[in-house]
């Protein structure tokens, strides 16, 4: 069953029945679309409304009819008003926007005028004599704008007219009209749809009539103004019934259309995963379209699709539906079979590759690589009037290198073999310059090494011969005796201190140290370490903050290594901590590192580069005056590299931060 069922997914004819049928429910729910948008006048808002009264078409049906009446009531007013010129006249204000023939003829006019355009004569009396040599032109333009408004206004009363179920009532100072008798604001408020204007301002029957960005709102600016419109049941049954019907109509399209796409994913989903492939057989196959170049498929494709929705746009309306059905199914048809043929060429990696476009410009770049290395050097280097002036400055820069300007980068205008040979020198002198200041410093650090080495064991070793000295003076028999051996003591382990510490940096450096990696538990480690130094951290006032998961976090370490690092860090923190301040030790675990992070705020100014804090003998305290060796940090930090580890220091402000990343521990 299993081998049937597949066989049957990969099949040929399968395949072919999916692909009509997918161009099939495009093709219809586009025709759907279209039927329904020509045999249904209503938004598509009555998908999410039910109620007629709340819909967008009646707010703009309301906001129309309101619209061409504040047009009557504040612009047209009556005949008589048009024909007396005010309306004219409040667009004049002498730019004639009333008439763009006559805004021509009077900036032509000013144009051409030169006694204007020298100064001699002002605007108005420009205009003056504009008026008095095209008085004609004027008076032809000024009745023509007037005609048109008589008309305009002749249209919006007739339209107004023949409404049923519309009443209205309108009132300024100079102008009152009405279609009722009753003018009384209860009147209008009794109707079921209203809107309304006065000295109260906008009133409407339902906030779903307000449509400030439809509506002329020329009455805002005066509340003196009244305008009433209502509408009763004989003008909104009509069009309720029509909208409820076309409601009806329009879900049951949009249903239909639901289904086809529903249809159409799934025969689409189904081609883009089997298309090119068949059973028992990994390979992708590709058709005869296939083959053709994807560039030219594409261009080809979109230029039927094209000529196909060109020639349903240009004949519309004289089309029936089975052209528009046999047009659209074509197109859909070249388009779906695009859209399968890139899959396949995705598929099979060959998306790039398979483009005319990218074979030409591939056979172009290697025709001119080849051409260009046929070409022996010598000619390659025969300069040309930028070329000339590259090779001179090349001469120029190697000269200035070889006298010691490392810094000196030489610059070329052109593209080729002088410009590669002036990268390659610049290189050599960045490299070379690498590798001055690498020896610069490495001298610069052997001489403080041997500075830093000879203070700090000079120092105890002077205490020891001048306490010896004063033993052999005054005798062993003096009171001193007890006290100049307590100093000779403490300056003798002073001394084999920084011997052990001076030996064990050299061992941890060189790598001679044994290394025993094996799963180690952090937390517990730290915990422990601050156990044995918890008499110290008690008497150094340092509020020691500790931070760790619940659920212990295993690394992969050397545990007596580690045990020195943390031993060495947190003595560190106790020398050189600013009293009375905080201490922060945190494990952050991951998949693959787990980090330690130790920050503490230090005593003295911290003015070094937290690099040179991990060199052998450096200290924050450059005065060399704590008990401290100035090999702690560079131990650690070798101790960490020896078990896979990462050692980084920080510094910000007087913030000292070291972070040990550590590999997490994996079964």
């Amino acid at each position: 069953m299993a081998i049937k069922l597949k066989s049957i997914k990969y099949s040929s004819i399968t395949k072919t029945i999916a692909f009509i049928l997918s161009v099939a429910f495009l093709t219809m729910s586009l025709i759907t679309l279209v039927y329904m948008d020509e045999n249904t006048n209503i938004s598509l808002e009555a998908i999410f409304q039910d109620d007629y009264l709340k819909s967008s078409d009646l707010k703009y049906e309301v906001s129309d009819i309101s619209y061409n009446l504040e047009s009557i009531f504040k612009v047209y007013k009556s005949e008589e008003y048009i024909k007396s010129g005010v309306t004219l006249d409040a667009e004049s204000d002498f730019s004639f926007n009333y008439s763009w023939e006559l805004r021509n003829l009077y900036s032509d006019f000013k144009h051409n005028s030169k006694e204007y355009n020298d100064g001699v004569i002002s605007d108005k009396e420009l205009q003056n004599k504009f008026q008095l040599l095209y008085a004609k032109e004027i008076e032809k333009y000024r009745n023509k704008y007037i005609n048109e408004a008589l008309n305009t206004y002749n249209e919006l009363i007739k339209k107004i007219n023949n409404i049923d179920g519309l009443y209205y009532y309108m009132s300024s100072e100079e102008y009152e009209t009405s279609n009722s008798q009753n003018k009384s604001k209860d009147f209008f408020t009794s109707k079921p749809v209203y809107k309304l204007f006065d000295k109260d301002g906008y009133q409407y029957s339902s906030d779903y009539l307000v449509n400030q960005y439809y509506s002329s709102n020329k009455l805002s600016y005066y509340p003196q103004d009244i305008l009433y419109i209502a509408f009763d049941d004989t003008f909104l049954d009509p069009l309720a019934n029509k909208w409820y019907a076309d409601r009806e109509v329009l879900l049951s399209y949009l249903s239909l259309v639901a289904f086809l796409m529903v249809g159409f994913i799934a025969c689409i989903v189904y081609l883009l995963i089997y298309s090119g492939r068949k059973a028992n057989d990994d390979n992708i196959h590709l058709t005869l379209i296939d083959k053709l170049y994807v560039d030219v498929n594409i261009i080809a494709t979109l230029s039927i699709i094209g000529c196909c929705f060109a020639i349903i746009d240009g004949n519309f309306n004289n089309f029936q539906y089975v052209f528009l059905i046999i047009f659209l199914a074509i197109a859909f048809s070249f388009g779906i079979n695009l859209l399968l043929s890139i899959i396949k060429h995705i598929k099979n990696k060959t998306i790039i590759k398979h483009n005319l476009s990218y074979k030409i410009l591939a056979k172009i770049y290697s025709f001119i690589i080849r051409l260009f290395n046929s070409l022996p050097v010598a000619i390659r280097m025969i300069p040309s009037p930028k070329k000339a002036a590259d090779l001179n400055n090349i001469i120029q820069g190697v000269d200035q290198i070889k006298n010691g300007e490392l810094d000196y980068v030489i610059k070329t205008s052109s593209q080729g073999i002088y410009s590669d040979l002036a990268k390659d020198i610049n290189g050599i002198a960045s490299g070379l310059k690498a590798a001055v200041n690498n020896e610069l410093k490495s001298e610069r650090l052997k001489t403080e090494l041997i500075s830093n080495v000879s203070h700090d064991i000079r120092t105890p070793l002077t205490s020891i011969i001048n306490y010896v000295d004063l033993l052999k003076r005054e005798g062993v028999d003096s009171k001193n005796t007890e006290k100049y051996l307590n100093i000779l003591e403490q300056k003798s382990q002073r001394l084999k201190t920084l011997t052990d510490d001076l030996f064990e940096a050299s061992k941890a450096s060189s790598g001679d140290i044994p290394v025993n990696l094996s799963k180690v538990d952090v937390s517990s480690l730290l915990i422990q370490c601050m156990g044995e130094l918890d008499d110290k951290i008690v008497a150094s006032n340092l509020d020691f903050q500790l931070d760790y998961p619940e659920e212990k976090v295993f690394v992969e370490a050397d545990g007596r290594l580690l045990w020195r690092v943390l031993e060495n860090l947190i003595s560190n923190i106790l020398k050189y901590s600013l009293q009375n301040t905080r201490v922060y030790i945190n494990v952050i675990p991951s998949d693959n590192t787990t980090s330690i992070v130790l920050k503490n705020i230090s005593s003295s100014k911290l003015n070094i580069n937290a690099d040179e804090l991990t060199e052998r003998f450096k200290r924050g305290d450059e005065s060399r005056t704590s008990e401290g060796s100035g090999l702690g940090l560079s131990i650690a930090k070798s101790l960490v590299e020896l078990q896979k580890g990462n050692f980084d220091i920080n510094i910000d402000g007087d913030l000292f931060k070291v972070t040990i990343n550590m590999p997490t521990y994996k079964d």
